[in-house]
């Protein structure tokens, strides 16, 4: 229940606001790069800092925070310091990740009460800008306009899909336990 609410609140905080138009694979191009050119050119492979801005609504029972997110994704260190405020601009959770931990710097008491809450969350913030990354022995699969970079896994495989501009759209590992 923990880590599904956690899920949940993540993928408010990642996911783009409704007024934006669904992303999708561009179809009037031929995705023709080399593994090298997709490692090369992979964002979430290079040495910097970005910084996201989401909105997100936080469910809580009953309850629905409207929320902004702020991440500061630092690739050289392979860490990522989340910041959620509601619409007044009171903190809701400020959350340091990096590859094998988190530390949780502040949080409003109801969330502070979820068993759980922040290693949900930084296990997903994780999954989708830390770890899991492309490497040079994945094997590379062409699909038109787009290109996938994969691995096998324990009973299952690790993906990474790249649009005809080389750009990562996707990462899902699906196997026998896991899906995401």
């Amino acid at each position: 229940m923990i880590r599904l609410l956690a899920t949940i609140l993540l993928l408010g905080l990642v996911a783009c606001v409704p007024a934006t138009p669904l992303q999708q694979l561009p179809t009037n191009c031929q995705a023709d790069a080399t593994q090298v050119q997709l490692l090369a050119e992979n964002w979430l492979l290079q040495p910097g800092i970005w910084r996201l801005r989401q909105s997100a609504l936080l469910e809580l029972g009953p309850k629905k925070l409207p929320m902004e997110g702020f991440l500061r994704l630092d690739l050289q260190k392979r860490e990522a310091r989340l910041l959620a405020m509601n619409e007044m601009g009171l903190v809701l959770f400020d959350l340091l990740i990096s590859e094998n931990e988190q530390q949780l710097k502040h949080a409003i008491p109801q969330l502070q009460q979820i068993k759980g809450f922040a290693q949900g969350v930084a296990q997903s913030i994780r999954q989708i800008f830390l770890t899991p990354t492309p490497q040079s022995t994945d094997q590379l699969q062409n699909r038109g306009n787009s290109q996938r970079l994969w691995r096998p896994t324990p009973g299952g495989s690790l993906g990474f899909v790249f649009d005809c501009q080389s750009e990562l759209r996707e990462t899902r590992h699906v196997s026998d336990s896991d899906d995401w």
